[in-house]
């Protein structure tokens, strides 16, 4: 019987470590990033990235942190970059987000990087963290690495709003 229960805590252990907790999506028109969203979800935060872009890299805990402090009232998706260097594909970013520890959806855009930056509205430069309200009506962006404390308290004001 102990061998039974040592053997199901291994295997059940090998399983949780082999499984992926990374949501990553290959889309290449913008107009389908809002399909990764909960349709209850009252805040939408799009936050463009790139797993070679040091301040990006370094906002990714802040954005884990959002995520999980928010719950379904706020809903992050990251959109990803990467794919914008030739010869790159989604693995690298996939073992990114296990690596850290990303639950959110992210997206790897394959699409036109000017068809992408015509529909959020800007010139490429990275991070950049855009929040719209449920009907995609944008409410604030901020450019740069985010700051967590600014960024909680700017949500929990449009939250207050919205209600």
């Amino acid at each position: 019987m102990r061998k039974c229960a040592r053997f199901a805590a291994t295997f059940l252990s090998f399983v949780a470590l082999s499984a992926s907790a990374a949501d990553l999506r290959t889309l290449k028109e913008p107009a389908k990033i809002a399909t990764v969203f909960p349709a209850a979800a009252k805040l939408r935060v799009v936050n463009v990235w790139a797993t070679w872009c040091a301040p990006c890299v370094a906002e990714m805990p802040d954005l884990r942190a959002i995520d999980e402090l928010f719950g379904a009232e706020v809903a992050l998706a990251g959109v990803t970059l990467d794919d914008m260097i030739p010869g790159a594909s989604a693995k690298p970013v996939h073992a990114f987000l296990d690596r850290h520890k990303i639950a959110f959806p992210n997206v790897y855009y394959t699409g036109n990087a000017d068809a992408l930056g015509d529909y959020l509205n800007f010139d490429g430069e990275i991070p950049i963290t855009i929040v719209y309200d449920g009907k995609g009506k944008e409410l604030w962006r901020h450019q740069g690495r985010i700051d967590k404390n600014k960024t909680i308290a700017q949500l929990r004001d449009l939250l207050r709003r919205k209600q």
